[in-house]
């Protein structure tokens, strides 16, 4: 017995067979996904900016401050002016200001659970006619301890510059943190 062609083929005429389907549904799944991919993709940067914006945020209502005098050199007195907030019983940011000379340095420690992510540093003429004038400035990006990103402004190399800017930030925080950490505890007992 002979079935009739109209009858025997299954598919529809319009229709296309299996594997060209497969093939674009494959392409399109592809397609969509690298797109969402590259949408949700971890951008460090804004990460740290977003860090930075609400940290700065909450020490405008919530900053606090003391002062250390120290020694510097022979005889030379210094006076560091130290801003720090706190925040779920986490120190995220704390700044240091002092002067010598004519010029004024800041230290800046940006945190994030605990860990530094940003630190600037910068040199400015003490009572300047313009307060943003800048002598000279580094930024440093940090992830995990890592240097991601490392910006100077200003003009060369200062007494505030590092030589290994891998390091020696990293040196400086530590140690400026755990003096923090000591004068908050001694201010608490106090």
């Amino acid at each position: 017995m002979r079935i009739p062609a109209a009858i025997a083929t299954s598919r529809r005429p319009h229709q296309p067979t299996g594997l060209p389907v497969t093939m674009l549904m494959t392409i399109v799944a592809l397609a969509l996904s690298s797109t969402a991919f590259t949408q949700s993709r971890y951008d460090w940067r804004t990460n740290i900016d977003q860090v930075i914006h609400e940290t700065d945020s909450l020490s405008l209502k919530s900053q606090r401050t003391f002062y250390l005098n120290k020694i510097k050199g022979k005889d030379d007195p210094l006076k560091e002016t130290w801003y720090y907030t706190v925040h779920n019983n986490n120190i995220i940011v704390f700044e240091v200001r002092y002067r010598i000379d004519s010029l004024e340095y800041t230290e800046t420690y940006y945190m994030n659970r605990n860990r530094l992510i940003c630190m600037e540093l910068y040199e400015t003429d003490f009572l300047s006619y313009y307060e943003d004038e800048i002598k000279h400035g580094e930024v440093f990006f940090f992830d995990h301890d890592m240097l991601i990103q490392y910006v100077t402004v200003g003009n060369g190399l200062t007494d505030l510059s590092f030589r290994d800017p891998q390091y020696e930030p990293l040196r400086r925080f530590y140690k400026r943190y755990i003096e923090l950490q000591k004068n908050i505890l001694a201010l608490a007992t106090n």
